[in-house]
């Protein structure tokens, strides 16, 4: 007897053999699903210490990684405390923090040029007065700096890519600088800001225009007169409510021309929200000077205007007159 045949099991025939297969769900879910939770878990864990730590930060700490950090965390930084500021500026506003925060700014070097554009975001959110020479200070230090030699300036790890890229970031921080200086509110900074309107940059002649308005100091209305035959439209219209702002009726006839929505409606580069505001600023300046022309066609706008808050302007404004 052979016993090779005692010892195994019959097969069973071709035809029965199959192949067990797993689900497609299974397969994706092993592969896939599974490790995206757990990768979802590490995440959920990293994201809540990280905020338990962002919690326990205090102001002051956040300052000190300014003055003492690298480049790239300086400004970092400086963004994150112009956020805590924002959301609870009561809570920053004590004497040590101001007096460190002057002090971070003066300290801040040349190419910390993001670094004083959010320190210049939380002197405005504080309304903080004792910053306003600072801030002023900074407006002519960036022009300055436009034409610096930027290759012997030290700190590599914090180089902009260009000449262009480095003017452009000087302009935005002399223009959060204008609108700190706007917010605060004092006007020992008009001097300063009457030098802006001449800026070759048209953004910071027409923020210059808008702040001057928002000071309120007759002292002004004499340099943003020139601002009315500005080569650029945008800085036209901020200088005619800031006019109107101060008393001057100089800039009414581009208020009324500013009423007009087919007008508006017809420029270019130019978001429709900034349209709308446009025309509440020539609304709002022209009650201002109680300007008797535009009674009719701010009545009109009052009951047709295809803009809500500008419908709502002008029934204010006729509340005024």
């Amino acid at each position: 007897m052979d016993s090779s045949n005692t010892n195994s099991a019959p097969l069973p025939p071709d035809e029965d053999l199959t192949e067990v297969r797993k689900p497609a769900s299974l397969l994706i879910a092993q592969f896939f699903l599974f490790p995206l939770i757990i990768i979802g878990i590490c995440v959920g864990i990293f994201l809540f210490f990280g905020y338990l730590t962002y919690e326990q930060r205090t102001p002051i700490e956040y300052l000190d990684g300014i003055r003492y950090g690298s480049g790239t965390q300086r400004w970092q930084a400086a963004f994150e405390l112009s956020n805590v500021v924002n959301s609870n500026p009561e809570r920053a506003r004590t004497p040590e923090f101001v007096e460190s925060l002057l002090v971070a700014h003066k300290e801040s070097a040349e190419e910390d040029i993001a670094v004083r554009r959010y320190l210049a975001l939380i002197f405005g959110e504080l309304k903080e007065r004792s910053a306003v020479p600072l801030l002023v200070g900074e407006l002519s230090r960036s022009e300055t700096l436009k034409t610096a030699d930027w290759s012997k300036i030290s700190s590599s790890t914090f180089r902009r890519p260009s000449l262009a890229q480095i003017t452009e970031d000087l302009v935005q921080n002399q223009i959060y600088s204008l609108l700190a200086l706007g917010s605060i509110g004092d006007n020992s900074a008009v001097p300063g800001v009457l030098e802006q309107t001449k800026n070759q940059d048209p953004s910071v002649r027409k923020t210059a225009a808008y702040v001057l308005g928002v000071l309120g100091d007759p002292r002004a209305v004499e340099g943003l007169l020139p601002l009315l035959n500005d080569p650029k439209e945008d800085v036209r219209w901020n200088a005619a409510p800031a006019l109107a702002l101060l008393g001057s009726s100089e800039g009414a006839d581009l208020l009324m021309k500013l009423l007009d929505y087919s007008y508006v409606e017809t420029l270019i580069d130019i978001e429709q929200a900034e349209k709308t505001q446009l025309r509440v600023n020539a609304v709002i300046g022209l009650v201002k000077l109680k300007h008797e022309p535009a009674l009719g066609k701010i009545r009109e706008l009052s009951e047709n205007d295809p803009m809500p808050a500008v419908r709502s302007a002008a029934l204010e404004a006729l509340k005024q007159f």
